[in-house]
């Protein structure tokens, strides 16, 4: 299996998927990951903080450290400035992250849901060109059969307020073991040695071990009140 995911900033696929993507690596998948930028406007607990560039060259950092912890075979950051995103011609974005479906041969891709779990307008400039690469992609025969979208559990999704969202309503439930809920709390520790919001949850999940990873599949469509439980599931089962 071959696993594409697309992101704006480093620690993204730590907050997501990273326990399913630790699963699937220690069953030989081969995971990529794409990253718009490097991160270097994100909030740091550091003080003094770090410049910008300083911040991202040690975010890059973080992120290949954690890449490695979880299995990825490679990642590639796009260099586009943290938070502005979105000011990148979309068919610019949409050709790149393209490109990498075909180069990588990507079977299964995940990203971001349309508001990208906090609104981030660089999360929501990603998913936009994620969904029109993964589409073009597909009518012209590429490899990719599914597309799934970060999502949280519905109890999370209500503290959040994204509960209407497709970010708040998991279709895809895939099991992970222990020792994968530790790969991501390892990642998110190494992200989070540099920023605060990765530091805060890697102490949540430590706490708190998710033996469980939740996301929305876009495409196929899932039935409502079924269920899926893999990637490259053939059948989704009844949700209850």
């Amino acid at each position: 299996m071959r696993i594409l995911v697309v992101y704006a900033h480093p620690d993204d696929e730590s907050f997501g998927p990273a326990a399913a993507l630790a699963a699937y690596a220690r069953r030989g998948a081969e995971i990529w990951g794409i990253f718009a930028s490097r991160g270097e406007r994100g909030e740091s607990w550091l003080s003094p903080a770090p410049s910008p560039e300083e911040l991202g060259r040690l975010r890059e950092q973080d992120l290949r450290e954690a890449a490695a912890v979880l299995g990825f075979a490679g990642i590639e950051i796009l260099g586009y400035p943290d938070g502005e995103v979105d000011t990148v011609p979309f068919r610019e974005l949409e050709r790149r992250v393209r490109a990498a479906l075909r180069r990588y041969r990507a079977e299964v891709v995940i990203t971001f849901g349309p508001f990208g779990i906090t609104g981030h307008p660089d999360h929501r400039a990603v998913h936009r060109a994620v969904v029109a690469a993964f589409h073009r992609a597909r009518l012209a025969g590429a490899a990719v059969q599914e597309l799934y979208y970060d999502a949280v559990p519905p109890a999370r999704a209500g503290e959040m307020g994204i509960a209407d969202l497709p970010c708040g309503q998991p279709n895809t439930w895939i099991a992970v073991t222990e020792e994968d809920a530790r790969a991501q709390v390892t990642a998110l520790w190494l992200h989070g040695r540099h920023i605060r919001d990765a530091r805060e949850m890697a102490e949540r999940l430590a706490r708190e071990p998710a033996l469980v990873a939740t996301f929305y599949r876009a495409w196929p469509e899932v039935r409502s009140g079924e269920r899926v439980t893999a990637f490259l599931q053939n059948e989704a089962t009844g949700a209850g």
